[in-house]
């Protein structure tokens, strides 16, 4: 996940960066992963019906991918106590290298970059409610602040994920001690809310996401324009496109 990895000031914070955004690409990765065993789980209860031909490489028993998909869940848990730790290290970088903030952080309305990432950097669009709330942290706050006010957001995951795994262990008795057609009609006849709790993970997952990475998009840009690098948007892959056909 180094295209999302936080640089606000100079290299001195890089590797710690670096080592929080692979956390919470991980979080989500132990997420679609546990998802991904709970399909096969699904596939192998219906006896492959229909897809005979596409699933040889799904083996095992429904218990044993229930299983899975619940130890990966409880990994994603464990991954997610790394990234307080991980935005904590960013501070404690900063202060040890005496970075305080960016001057330029109460000036953000005026390099109005909403308007010049959408279409070009954030694609198709904006979410405006995550990209509101960030930015006037950020204007309001500076960097730092912003930063620990970030690595709380991330506790709003630990109670659903914990549901979760709990409705997960309800499906892999099921699907024990009443059989797999059972297993799978609890999930698909909304007997038990695996998929409200799924919704509610993913679009968190969702929004931490593009909180992480307009954070790192309006900080990275805010320090460039401190030291007068080139902007992010030098580089988009449309300008380079049209820097080669020229």
């Amino acid at each position: 996940m180094g295209g999302q990895n936080h640089q606000p000031c100079n290299r001195g914070i890089t590797a710690a960066s670096a080592w929080l955004s692979q956390k919470v690409g991980e979080g989500f990765i132990e997420v679609l992963s546990a998802n991904n065993h709970l399909e096969n789980a699904i596939i192998l209860g219906m006896n492959k019906l229909h897809v005979e031909d596409v699933t040889h490489d799904i083996e095992g028993t429904v218990q044993q991918h229930i299983v899975r998909a619940t130890e990966t869940l409880k990994q994603s848990l464990v991954i997610l106590k790394l990234i307080p730790p991980g935005f904590q290290r960013l501070l404690d970088v900063s202060h040890k290298i005496g970075y305080k903030g960016n001057p330029f952080a109460d000036q953000l309305d005026s390099y109005e970059l909403e308007k010049a990432f959408e279409g070009k950097l954030i694609l198709p669009n904006i979410n405006k409610e995550v990209w509101t709330t960030l930015h006037t942290q950020i204007k309001k706050k500076n960097i730092l602040e912003t930063l620990s006010w970030e690595s709380k957001q991330f506790e709003c995951l630990v109670p659903d994920i914990e549901a979760l795994v709990s409705v997960m262990e309800e499906c892999n008795s099921i699907a024990t001690n009443e059989g797999y057609e059972a297993f799978v009609n609890a999930i698909e006849n909304n007997e038990v809310p695996l998929r409200q709790l799924y919704a509610r993970v993913f679009s968190q997952w969702n929004y931490l996401h593009a909180m992480f990475l307009y954070s790192a998009l309006i900080m990275t840009e805010l320090f460039y324009q401190l030291n007068n690098y080139p902007s992010l948007l030098d580089f988009y892959p449309e300008t380079k496109k049209e820097i080669n056909a020229a």
